[in-house]
Formats: C-alpha cells, sequence, structure tokens
C-alpha cells in the first residue's frame, strides 16, 4: 500500500488495534466480569460489542446479512456471564479482524478507491472514506469507555500509543 490517504488510514487502524488490545489485556480476571455504571458497563460486554461491531463493519459481504453475536454463539447481551468470553478470545478475535481487514480492505486499497460506496444502502455514508471513519469513530468511542473503566478500576495509567 503506498497510497498516502489509505497509508494514513490503516496507520490510524493498527494504532486503535493496540490500544484495544492493551487495554483488554489490562484487566484482571475479577475485573474483566465487574460492572461500572450500568449491565452494559463491563469490561468483557464493551470489548465484545466493539469487536463484534469491528467485524460487521468489515465483513467482507457488506450487502449480505450479518448475525450480530455469531462469532460466540449469541451477542453480549444473549449470554448468560457464565458463556461471555474470556480476555485471550477476544484478543484472538480481536487478531482475526485485524488480519481481515488488513488483507481484504487495505492491502490492495487506493486512494481513489475511498470515493467509492462500501455497501448498497450507504448505512455509514456516501464513501468508503465516510465507512471507514465511521467504523473507527465508534471503536474509539467504546474504547474511551473501556479505558475508563480501567482507571477506574485502578489498573495502571498508560494505555495510550
Amino acid at each position: 500500500m503506498t497510497e498516502v490517504l489509505c497509508q494514513s488510514l490503516w496507520v490510524n487502524y493498527k494504532n486503535s488495534f493496540k490500544l484495544i488490545r492493551n487495554t483488554i489485556s489490562q484487566f484482571t480476571s475479577d475485573q474483566w466480569l465487574r460492572s461500572g455504571y450500568d449491565n452494559f458497563q463491563m469490561p468483557v460486554k464493551i470489548s465484545y460489542h466493539m469487536l463484534d461491531a469491528l467485524d460487521y463493519y468489515f465483513r467482507t459481504k457488506p450487502d449480505g446479512e450479518y448475525i450480530w453475536g455469531h462469532h460466540f454463539g449469541g451477542g453480549w447481551w444473549e449470554l448468560n456471564e457464565s458463556d461471555l468470553p474470556d480476555p485471550q478470545e477476544l484478543l484472538e478475535y480481536l487478531d482475526d479482524i485485524e488480519v481481515r481487514v488488513r488483507q481484504a480492505f487495505f492491502k490492495d486499497l487506493v486512494d481513489e478507491d475511498l470515493a467509492e460506496p462500501f455497501d448498497h444502502e450507504r448505512e455509514h455514508g456516501d464513501t468508503r472514506l465516510e465507512h471507514y471513519i465511521y467504523a473507527l469513530r465508534h471503536t474509539m468511542h467504546h474504547h474511551g469507555a473501556l479505558s475508563l473503566l480501567s482507571l477506574q478500576f485502578e489498573n495502571p495509567k498508560g494505555i495510550w500509543v
């Protein structure tokens, strides 16, 4: 990938994946299922939602059906706490997503491609660029909540890359 805009976008995604990986890794097993402000504000649920959404945003068939929670047999809202994935399972899921995003979406992407539509419905914008920025914004929104929980649970600071 030699394209300036595509390279810049990929570097931001790569750094975001690293932030997510570092933040998930900070939680102890006691903290992983601890709730914050509400039922969703739990490290496992926020992390699962972020990755499930990234899986959706970078599905190989943008106009095809997506089954939420398919990776672990149900969404975070459907599974019992004992069936929710552990940090290592989510880190492996993140690794799979990162490889797919790199190989299927950014490897051969050229700057001109960013002006093309991502999907027929244009759910997150008229162009690939708008879709990719929306996906990054959504991911970082939830990463912020996850980071706050980590700090509230008294994990070390310094989770910024």
